[in-house]
């Protein structure tokens, strides 16, 4: 899900990055009229700025219309600690976290750790942030 705003944010910058960098040119280039054919009526003139805010709006509702597949194709995983060294997701698949602890805070299993109590029982911190059991297997 934060992928998804992340490249929202990401698509809409580079959107309004183009629409300005339009806008600039169209200020500052020079308007170039034919020198030998009458204009045709059947050719129509592309506004850049409108192309832009088209191409935007269609990025817009594709992610919008991507996000919306994922959230009812996927349901939202919440993780808890049922131990000391066992995290759980809310679908009941339970995942052994030794050597590491088991977070509390958002209930994952720890991958790395930056104090000894990130460590299970029994395992011993090091300082590149890794539980090791005793000799230093």
């Amino acid at each position: 899900m934060a992928f998804m705003k992340s490249l929202r944010i990401v698509l809409i910058g580079l959107a309004v990055a183009g629409v300005a960098q339009a806008q600039a040119q169209a200020q500052t280039l020079p308007r170039i009229a034919p020198r030998l054919a009458a204009p045709n009526p059947a050719i129509r003139q592309v506004d850049p700025l409108a192309l832009l805010q088209s191409r935007l709006m269609r990025l817009e509702h594709r992610v919008n219309a991507l996000q919306s597949t994922i959230d009812k194709t996927q349901p939202a995983l919440t993780f808890q600690c049922v131990g000391a060294t066992t995290s759980q997701n809310s679908v009941g698949v339970a995942e052994d976290c030794i050597p590491y602890a088991c977070a509390p805070i958002d209930g994952r299993c720890r991958v790395t750790a930056k104090t000894s109590a990130d460590c299970a029982v029994g395992f011993y911190w090091t300082e590149g942030g890794s539980c090791i059991p005793p000799g230093g297997g």
